[in-house]
């Protein structure tokens, strides 16, 4: 496996831990925008990217780079911007290729590409979306063919990662508004508490996330048809082998059963993540009880200017809380106290006696004849039931002859039905020295009817 420093450069991250890395991550945005286009697929003229970084330090406050020697200037803006494209280029966030006629083009790495991405939905807090999702897993698996069921599984497998994937982010984005709320010691006023609960976490969770999810692109609505739709793929060999054999072709696998492997892997992962996708939710459910819980406490707290106990313990831990002055050993004292009565739940300790075994004799009218021979008709009357003595039974029964019906056996006692019971069960045990072939009609038997079957020495 490879490392991750093996594939991108071994500072890049020094670029978001720089002294100035508020600039720095404005001017990757600003190269980021300037060649993303169709036309230009993150590959830009260096001279258009220098100028729109001139027109963000033309219009910033001026900041001295902590990074700039002695011997380099980044007092104008052009130098600024030449010198930001050159902490980028020497920590692995962008290239250059010169293109001839004294052209040089800046390009952006695929794995920049994708975290300054991630970068950019956190900046603007973008919020996953739902909509559609489950209803396009279960579209593609009830139009299933054929013909093009590698890529109606790759798609319904990647799919469902993915509503998984967002599920997971949702949950610990959840966990954060419930963070900042119980766990981080900073100071928050009401209005900022109501702010968050009734504006930002509203938008970002109801609004945008999780309400199509649970009303219009439901799981229950089509959990059942996707599960089908695995369900008839799956159990159906012909297509199996089909698909297996289009795997081997497509995703260049010599070996069927790697192939076969590779279908039924992605198969049982769709089955078991909508198996288990309503215990998700309802633990993103039980998350969101939990943080409006928590708010909702915080709020009543700060509110609180009742007579009360409560409401005089809140104003009095107010201005405790809100004196840098005060002295709490001027009035708490705390102490570690014990108290041991014979009340308590502690045991007092015993002094550890050494026991003497004694011999333990046995009379010999201990276990009597008439034990000793029920224990042993009971062992033969077990011993008579097992594999071994079934085939024995068997091979007793068929008397050189290849085969014979069940039906002509003669039961006349509960042993020999049980027998009967366990020639079938016991048929296709290993080591067994015959066989059975189930037949479509019943037979009669004294008192017993079953369906018939012949038993057969093996081959």
């Amino acid at each position: 496996m490879a490392h991750l420093f093996e594939m991108i450069h071994p500072n890049f991250f020094s670029v978001l831990a720089s002294p100035n890395k508020k600039t720095y991550v404005d001017c990757i945005f600003i190269i980021y925008n300037a060649v993303d286009s169709i036309e230009e697929s993150f590959q830009g003229d260096r001279e258009y990217v220098v100028q729109r970084l001139i027109d963000y330090f033309d219009d910033k406050e001026s900041e001295e780079f902590a990074d700039v020697s002695e011997d380099e200037k980044a007092s104008t803006s052009r130098q600024k911007a030449n010198h930001v494209i050159n902490v980028l280029k020497n920590n692995g966030w962008i290239g250059e290729e010169e293109l001839g006629d004294y052209k040089t083009s800046i390009n952006l790495f695929d794995y920049s590409i994708r975290i300054i991405t991630i970068l950019d939905d956190i900046v603007n807090a973008r919020q996953d979306e739902y909509t559609g999702e489950i209803f396009a897993i279960y579209s593609l698996l009830n139009a299933f063919t054929k013909e093009e069921g590698i890529g109606v599984i790759e798609q319904a497998f990647q799919k469902t990662n993915e509503v998984i994937r967002k599920l997971k982010t949702l949950k610990a984005n959840i966990y954060r508004y419930y963070f900042d709320v119980t766990k981080k010691q900073s100071k928050q006023d009401l209005q900022k508490i109501l702010e968050k609960l009734l504006v930002e976490y509203k938008q970002n969770f109801f609004d945008s996330a999780y309400y199509n999810l649970k009303t219009k692109d439901s799981l229950p609505r089509y959990k059942r048809g996707i599960l089908s739709g695995v369900s008839n793929i799956y159990d159906n060999v012909e297509v199996m082998d089909h698909l297996a054999n289009l795997v081997m072709q497509t995703k260049r696998i010599d070996d069927y059963n790697v192939a076969f492997e590779y279908l039924e892997t992605r198969l049982r992962f769709i089955t078991d993540s909508f198996s288990a996708l309503e215990n998700l939710i309802l633990d993103i459910d039980r998350k969101n009880e939990q943080y409006i819980s928590a708010t909702a406490s915080k709020i009543l707290f700060l509110t609180n200017h009742s007579d009360d106990i409560e409401g005089i313990f809140n104003r009095l831990f107010k201005l405790v809380l809100n004196d840098d002055d005060f002295e709490y050993n001027s009035i708490i004292h705390m102490a570690q106290i014990k108290n041991l009565d014979t009340y308590s739940l502690y045991n007092q300790r015993r002094v550890r006696m050494d026991s003497e075994p004694e011999e333990l004799y046995l009379d010999d009218d201990f276990i009597t004849d008439e034990k000793k021979r029920e224990k042993i008709a009971l062992m033969l009357k077990h011993n008579m039931y097992s594999k071994k003595e079934i085939n024995k039974y068997v091979l007793e029964i068929l008397n050189g002859s290849k085969e014979i019906l069940a039906s002509e056996l003669q039961i006349s006692s509960q042993e020999e039905y049980v027998k009967l019971i366990l020639i079938f069960l016991y048929s296709k045990s290993i080591g067994m020295s015959y066989d059975i072939d189930l037949l479509d009609y019943e037979a009669k038997t004294n008192f017993v009817s079953f369906k018939n079957f012949t038993i057969k020495v093996k081959r």
